[in-house]
């Protein structure tokens, strides 16, 4: 999808579908939340813009982290995920840096030159139409010397929460027409050589990856259908079973149980992911 279409997908009944998710979707990333954090840079930073914030969950970790003198601001298209974040800004701040949200496109959004002292993002840069017109937008609201630090998915293959599911509704679905390469979309910034060269030309330096790998808990306390269709509403796969009949939902959901059943254990679907962690300097 270009920009325009990701602006109406997430404004619409899919970005009110993962706003009503949002709390899932906070559990299910907290390791990766947890591990970006750890590895960002964020000594003495001030000043931080979180790029594609969803409903914030993050925002409020990495304002934690900077704490009271600090500000972060969440930028985000989507109006329904906003309002979640919104709503954590109002929880008492115990320390923590100011929060505010910014309903923009970080691509093109007219930010304050040098405004920003870390650029960061837990999976929100890999849907740009034209990633290296909008890493140049955003490096220019870098002060000098300021840091960039975001969290991406490696290749499919790796990450098996996504990989499985497909494959099994892939058996009674016809497959989707292949994006044209390099496509915005979750896995865009697989190929760290093209995410290094992007974010080169877009003016960084000092750009590094980290593998980062480690388990998802999908879904807990629930029974194998249940956790299921918990997946299949948050994961990739939900687009692929949007508008189907339910005739269809019957066999596709049986055979993603099946496919899944050696991962779940004891009430919880526990599954492989990895991730880029990536870093850079303006």
């Amino acid at each position: 999808m270009d920009n325009a279409e990701q602006i109406e997908y997430w404004n619409g009944e899919a970005g009110k579908r993962w706003a009503q998710d949002d709390d899932t979707m906070a559990r299910l990333l907290r390791p990766i939340s947890e591990a970006l954090l750890e590895h960002a840079p964020l000594e003495g930073c001030k000043n931080a813009l979180d790029i594609g914030c969803g409903g914030g969950s993050q925002s409020l970790m990495l304002a934690q982290r900077l704490g009271g003198d600090a500000r972060v601001t969440g930028v985000d298209i989507s109006e329904p995920m906003l309002e979640v974040a919104r709503r954590k800004a109002l929880e008492p701040a115990g320390g923590r840096a100011a929060l505010e949200f910014l309903r923009a496109d970080a691509a093109t959004h007219g930010f304050k030159p040098g405004g920003f002292d870390l650029l960061f993002s837990r999976f929100g840069v890999m849907f740009f139409d034209d990633p290296a017109a909008a890493f140049t937008n955003l490096h220019g609201a870098l002060r000098p010397g300021g840091r960039l630090a975001f969290s991406c998915w490696q290749a499919m293959k790796k990450n098996d929460w996504v990989r499985i599911p497909l494959q099994a509704a892939l058996q009674h679905l016809p497959p989707p027409e292949p994006p044209p390469p390099n496509a915005p979309g979750p896995f865009a910034f697989a190929d760290p050589a093209r995410v290094e060269s992007i974010l080169n030309a877009a003016g960084f330096n000092r750009v590094a990856l980290q593998p980062f790998e480690t388990t998802l808990r999908v879904s807990q306390g629930r029974e194998l259908p249940e956790a299921v269709r918990e997946l299949a509403r948050i994961g990739p796969v939900s687009r692929l079973l949007t508008g189907q009949p339910q005739s269809v939902l019957d066999t596709v959901f049986p055979a993603i149980e099946d496919a899944l059943r050696p991962w779940f254990r004891n009430g919880a679907l526990d599954m492989q992911c990895a991730v880029w962690l990536v870093t850079g300097e303006a």
